[in-house]
């Protein structure tokens, strides 16, 4: 069973960089086990969710002040790829200056170097919903909106209460994970017998959206910044928006709370305009059309800067009885899979009985097609959906899209819009299927649709749905 106290994925996992990635810069502290296991996993999800997962070419320009001059970077690229080894998505290298010359907005003043290297987009928070869903298919207990109150040891396991639906519920269960990320110890307060509790850093990243400054532009780029750091820009839905992050601030207080500052939206768009010429001017705080912010939950390993803190994930356990109980700290979404074979190694050494690992190659929720047979699927749709709709929907739902041209086709009034591009049809497969509540599920969770509407038009998605 998953209780989870909001929406699925309502706080950090859908305020990430929205990559999959091998994390180039921990090559830096020397943490090479995490990223051969990130690009490992960067492989196997392009191939499990095709349609959640696709491949992005990052560009690095080197200009001559940086701290890290081409040569490094270039070795590092090539440790990159040596060890994806055969799950390489594509050779790193060094642009030629032709193809430098016809890089868009990119200011050439001072540049010495061009590199490339590739990484992989996702969509964090339905990438989330696809596993949760595939666990539902498999026998899983998975809801939203529970908030659990208590975990109360029992001579074997605990006893956990819970609020559903304004009921309140208990359920007795042997083993207990808590995976709350930022709340981990918190959560871990509200059993009368927790493992022992970790010390946590909370980091909060944050990023800003801008309208795509020039239509066309596809690669992503890695910006080196003079404190040491690398800031993100990354086209996004379509290429029609720019997303530029992520920040390493530290959080204090409720990880729930973490907003964009102004400090780090002008953070970003500082490095943002010394690299990029952006049309009409420097890029400002009026053409932020959107951000965001998530709490990283990292154990605090002492040092003072949050970007060396490491990504890998620790455990904590306490057997009780014949049970146990399982605290998570920190982690990657890239490595997800691992940190849950992990978790099940350590439920096993607490007496579960852990069938043999089978996730690495199984598809998620709706990741039966690759990429071709997903445009394949957007070309068969009917007519009365437009090219845009069937292409958002197949890079969406993915093979789950046939069952949505199938209620069209059984109901046709179902095309009837609610909003633009979001038909009566869609609304009702993320409530019943994917358990949206509220427009505020469906349109930041369930699709991104809310950069592309107006308030009027969140209103009636509102309305629909009851709130």
């Amino acid at each position: 069973m998953l209780a989870e106290r909001g929406d699925y994925a309502t706080a950090t996992s859908s305020a990430s960089s929205k990559l999959i990635h091998g994390g180039l810069r921990y090559l830096e502290s020397y943490e090479f086990g995490l990223v051969r296991h990130s690009l490992v996993e960067r492989h196997q999800l392009s191939r499990t969710a095709p349609h959640l997962v696709r491949p992005l070419e990052f560009m690095i320009p080197v200009t001559a002040h940086q701290r890290r001059p081409a040569w490094l970077v270039y070795l590092g690229l090539k440790l990159y790829d040596a060890l994806a080894w055969r799950k390489n998505i594509g050779p790193s290298g060094r642009l030629s200056a032709a193809r430098i010359a016809k890089l868009p907005l990119l200011r050439k003043h001072g540049l010495k170097s061009v590199l490339h290297y590739y990484d992989c987009q996702t969509d964090d928070s339905r990438l989330v919903l696809a596993l949760l869903l595939d666990a539902r298919q498999r026998g899983a207990d998975i809801g939203n909106y529970r908030d659990v109150s208590s975990i109360a040891g029992l001579k074997d396991g605990y006893r956990v209460a819970f609020s559903e639906n304004g009921a309140r519920r208990t359920v007795d269960a042997l083993f207990v994970v808590n995976a709350a990320g930022p709340w981990v110890n918190s959560v871990n307060r509200l059993c009368d017998a927790p493992p022992p509790e970790r010390a946590m850093r909370l980091v909060r990243g944050s990023h800003i959206v801008l309208a795509m400054p020039l239509s066309g532009q596809q690669s992503a780029y890695t910006l080196q910044n003079s404190d040491g750091r690398v800031v993100f820009t990354l086209p996004w839905l379509n290429n029609r928006y720019l997303v530029i992050g992520t920040t390493d601030a530290p959080h204090h207080g409720d990880a729930s709370t973490a907003v964009c500052s102004d400090e780090e939206r002008d953070y970003l768009l500082e490095i943002y305009n010394r690299y990029f010429e952006h049309p009409g001017g420097p890029a400002d705080a009026s053409q932020v059309i959107s951000n965001w912010s998530g709490v990283r939950a990292l154990v605090d390993d002492g040092d003072d800067n949050p970007s060396k803190v490491s990504r890998s994930a620790s455990y904590s356990h306490r057997a009780q009885g014949t049970g146990g109980f399982i605290s998570v700290y920190g982690g990657k979404l890239t490595t997800h899979r691992i940190l849950a074979e992990h978790v099940m190694t350590q439920l096993a050494r607490l007496g579960a009985q852990i069938a043999p690992d089978w996730t690495r190659d199984a598809p998620l929720f709706g990741g039966r097609f690759n990429r071709e047979e997903l445009l394949d699927l957007a070309a068969a749709g009917p007519d009365t959906l437009t090219e845009v709709t069937r292409r958002r929907w197949v890079f969406t739902y993915g093979d789950q899209t046939e069952q949505l041209y199938s209620a069209i086709e059984a109901n046709p009034s179902l095309l009837r819009e609610i909003a633009p591009g979001i038909s009566e049809a869609e609304l009702i497969h993320a409530r019943t299927m994917e358990d949206a509540r509220s427009a505020d599920d469906f349109l930041n969770r369930r699709t991104k649709l809310f950069i592309e509407l107006t308030p009027a038009q969140h209103k009636k998605i509102a309305g629909w749905f009851g709130n």
